[in-house]
């Protein structure tokens, strides 16, 4: 009885951490995420100079703070963490001076 019970609570523990790891590996998932950060920073920002989304997307993506930010954002998209994505949102650098 016990081996069952010890059986059924391993396959268990497998289809759950397999399940999470399948969500949170997706890259299109993690890309998407992104653009919709940078896309709030842009509104934040209000970039002046004339830019194309991509060369303003590497410009801030190219601090170290800037990245530590977006990973701070993201992991509060993925907690539904309004005020934490807020926060992070709100600390990025806009670059405005380079």
């Amino acid at each position: 009885m016990k081996s069952a019970h010890l059986f059924c609570l391993i396959v268990c523990l497998l289809f759950a951490a397999f399940a999470h790891a399948q969500d949170n590996d997706d890259p299109a998932k993690l890309e998407q995420k992104k653009q919709l950060i940078l896309k709030d920073v842009k509104k934040a920002c209000a970039p002046q100079r004339k830019q194309s989304d991509s060369e303003w997307q590497a410009m801030i993506m190219s601090s170290e703070a800037n990245k530590l930010l977006m990973r701070n954002a993201m992991l509060a998209v993925d907690r539904n963490n309004q005020e934490a994505y807020w926060d992070a949102v709100s600390r990025m650098d806009c670059m405005e001076d380079y």
